[in-house]
């Protein structure tokens, strides 16, 4: 991965309650795109603040110059988590871009119809675990509890969007954008007003915490299809090239990479071709499949 290019920032003042220093904006955006890949541009000053500024009022400190000094210090070690978990950015609902489920339950049927006994998905940024979630009822409702066995690895960068995700708890309004019968069928309502997915979804799902741009990935199975949207916009391209040269090895042959509405990854012709609309496959390479060896390795 690339060193960030140089920043030119304007010369805008705020009223802050914290001194934040070009200075230390710079040294921010350094941190959280070596450690998430996170791409920030002068933009996103104000956004930052506005993510980190209960942070700094929780510790007590007086600007920051020294939260960034806490960082990368031992004693930091604990707060860099909460770091990264404030600025990364978990929108999320069932069913987003919806145009994506009927082709994955098309896709699923056809692994099926071909011998398979049991079919693998990642959700590779499962957030608080709307998606993943979508893709266990897609396959329930694809195969009616007849048919293959359907696993789902879901994994995120945010620790506690996953614990959200293993609960499987959301609120009424969420819920509420559910295809009709969905809630009554898949949710139970709590005494509390909330809904909690039932058993038979959380059981499919494995949530995990995985960073995209981590040398090694707990993942070492191949997948009928990877989901990854809405994640690579936050990256450069040659971090967008290294992840999904990373993915390629990690899909089936005939398997799916199914990406975000704004992405574009024409520039990885050699691991994927675009098959529909956001959704990729395998590019052919001298007619050889990837070799089981190359899953989860690093970048080389």
């Amino acid at each position: 991965m690339d060193k960030l290019p140089p920043l030119t920032l304007p010369k805008v003042e705020f009223n802050r309650e914290f001194d934040f220093s070009d200075a230390d904006f710079e040294r921010i955006r350094k941190l959280i795109y070596k450690e998430a890949g996170i791409s920030l541009n002068a933009s996103k000053k104000d956004m930052v603040y506005g993510r980190l500024v209960r942070r700094i009022r929780d510790l007590k400190l007086a600007s920051f110059s020294q939260y960034v000094d806490l960082l990368g210090s031992v004693q930091g070690k604990r707060e860099f988590e909460q770091f990264v978990n404030a600025l990364t950015t978990n929108l999320t609902f069932f069913f987003r871009e919806e145009h994506h489920f009927p082709l994955l339950a098309e896709h699923l049927k056809k692994r099926a119809a071909a011998g398979a006994t049991e079919l693998h998905i990642w959700c590779s940024a499962s957030s608080t675990g709307e998606e993943p979630y979508s893709l266990a009822m897609t396959a329930l409702e694809t195969f009616h509890g007849v048919g293959p066995k359907v696993s789902i690895v879901a994994t995120d960068l945010d620790t506690l969007v996953l614990e959200t995700g293993r609960k499987g708890i959301y609120p009424a309004d969420k819920v509420a954008r559910l295809p009709a019968g969905h809630a009554a069928k898949y949710f139970d309502k709590l005494p509390d007003g909330m809904y909690q997915a039932k058993a038979q979804l959380r059981n499919m799902i494995t949530f995990s915490r995985l960073n995209l741009i981590e040398p090694q990935w707990s993942v070492h199975k191949q997948f009928d299809a990877i989901f990854c949207r809405n994640v690579m916009i936050y990256f450069d391209r040659d971090t967008q090239y290294a992840i999904l040269k990373r993915f390629a090895p990690l899909l089936r042959p005939d398997g799916l990479l199914f990406v975000g509405h704004s992405e574009n990854f024409y520039f990885a012709a050699d691991y994927f071709r675009l098959r529909g609309k956001t959704v990729y496959e395998h590019a052919p390479r001298d007619g050889a499949a990837h070799k089981p060896s190359e899953l989860a390795k690093g970048r080389g």
